[in-house]
């Protein structure tokens, strides 16, 4: 992975939340897909699992009135099998201002066709803290 695909990497992670646009996000994640936070873990097994997940984090941005989610490169690690654990640091912001304390993330990339895709993050801040929701906390829900 190189800077500029991290960057782009981040860019689309982080656009498609403002531009309300699931499918950028989607394109982005490979399933299954887990975020683990401090509140735990939480696993999207289908796309309609990670749809409704993906709709909390928009009701997120709404209830921050958020405009810009602004996130900047740290750290990327290849792993022997070709995978990348890539550090970022996350910003939150409405009208230039930051609406919570920038946070840093992991994630676990794959390269497939070409494109770079996400099977996890971890100590992601989850939309819990903002939506008072969370989904499941391990495995598929019942």
């Amino acid at each position: 992975m190189t800077e500029d695909e991290f960057q782009s990497f981040l860019d689309d992670i982080s656009e498609c939340f403002i531009a309300a646009d699931f499918q950028q996000w989607a394109d982005r994640i490979e399933l299954p897909f887990s975020i683990v936070t401090k509140t735990g873990p939480v696993i999207s097994y289908t796309l309609e699992e990670l749809r409704a997940d993906f709709d909390l984090y928009l009701q997120a941005c709404e209830n921050m009135g958020l405009d810009t989610v602004f996130r900047t490169p740290l750290t990327c690690e290849i792993c022997d099998d070709g995978s990348v654990i890539a550090t970022y640091r996350t910003e939150l912001l409405s009208r230039g201002h930051r609406m919570t304390e920038a946070f840093t993330s992991s994630a676990l990339l794959s390269s497939r066709d070409g494109i770079w895709r996400m099977t996890a993050i971890l100590n992601a801040r989850g939309h819990q803290s903002w939506t008072g929701h969370h989904p499941h906390k391990s495995g598929r829900p019942t």
